[in-house]
């Protein structure tokens, strides 16, 4: 596996609409805009404290990955806490609870006036999110369900990302009829997943101020390198079909999803894991075709 290439970096306040949208956006590739979110009160004013005392009473979901089930979307709580109890805890303690796709503004509408979105591209879906996770905190790899475009925007603290490309989907034994996969990346087991051999991918890391524009589709894996919180806002995928698909994914494919493994739980989970297996094999037959036979990775 390698993942060894570095996401570029752009100063935001140097990189026009036009420029961002026929580099990155329209090409679909991933890149980190250094300040998109100066110009916003929230670059300065949202902080832990400030989380703390405007709505610290308020009770908050968190979740686990290492409790999770590898082969679900994280939907059941696995505990709940006062929202300052739980800030101050990832900025003390070591936790695995994580609080994610938290409707901020329902709690607190008057935050909506503290940014807007940028006018760097268009097309927003304006439900925004915010992601709360201590240090050493995993968000497991998957695919966003909707395949949207994301911009990822950190707050307060690091976070560690690593990309892959969807065309990478197979050698990284994608669950079907789902967005996950159960490979860690951070410990490859290439004997049980010898496909991640040849999987390709890119690292970055976000510190305060930094976007990371995650393009449809992209799968990502993140590590919050310090405890912190980052807010993402969306945009329509770069294609109709994409923005199809993505739909289907959400109102049909989940739905079939839940019920199947409602009916046959680990039959079902495992007849998954087959299928990826199958998957990653063709994949790699199809690798080493292009590489002219070659049975090592395309790199060195």
């Amino acid at each position: 596996m390698n993942i060894s290439k570095q996401i570029p970096i752009v100063d935001a306040t140097k990189i026009t609409r036009k420029e961002f949208e026929s580099t990155y956006l329209r090409p679909q590739k991933p890149v980190i805009l250094r300040g998109l979110w100066k110009q916003y009160p929230a670059y300065d004013k949202w902080t832990m404290d400030y989380f703390k005392q405007s709505m610290g009473d308020i009770e908050v979901e968190l979740f686990s990955s290492k409790q999770a089930n590898p082969s679900e979307t994280l939907k059941v709580a696995h505990a709940k806490m006062r929202f300052d109890k739980y800030l101050d805890l990832i900025e003390k303690e070591p936790t695995d609870l994580r609080l994610f796709l938290f409707p901020v503004f329902k709690h607190k509408p008057e935050l909506i006036k503290d940014f807007g979105y940028p006018k760097i591209t268009g097309r927003y879906l304006k439900i925004p999110f915010m992601f709360f996770g201590p240090a050493g905190s995993i968000t497991r790899m998957h695919q966003d369900i909707d395949l949207s475009n994301v911009f990822l925007t950190q707050f307060a603290g690091k976070k560690r990302v690593v990309l892959f490309a969807p065309d990478q989907s197979e050698l990284l034994y994608r669950l079907p009829f789902n967005v996950h996969s159960t490979v860690d990346i951070d410990n490859p087991d290439y004997d049980t997943y010898p496909g991640l051999k040849f999987a390709e991918g890119c690292t970055g890391l976000l510190e305060h101020g930094d976007t990371l524009f995650m393009p449809s589709g992209y799968w990502h894996h993140i590590e919050y390198v310090e405890g912190g919180f980052g807010l993402s806002v969306r945009t329509l995928g770069a294609s109709i079909g994409t923005i199809v698909k993505g739909g289907f994914n959400v109102t049909i494919r989940r739905k079939f999803d839940d019920l199947m493994r409602a009916m046959f739980d680990q039959k079902w989970f495992n007849y998954k894991k087959k299928i990826a297996f199958k998957r990653a094999e063709k994949a790699m037959q199809k690798v080493n075709k292009n590489n002219g036979g070659n049975s090592q990775p395309a790199y060195n």
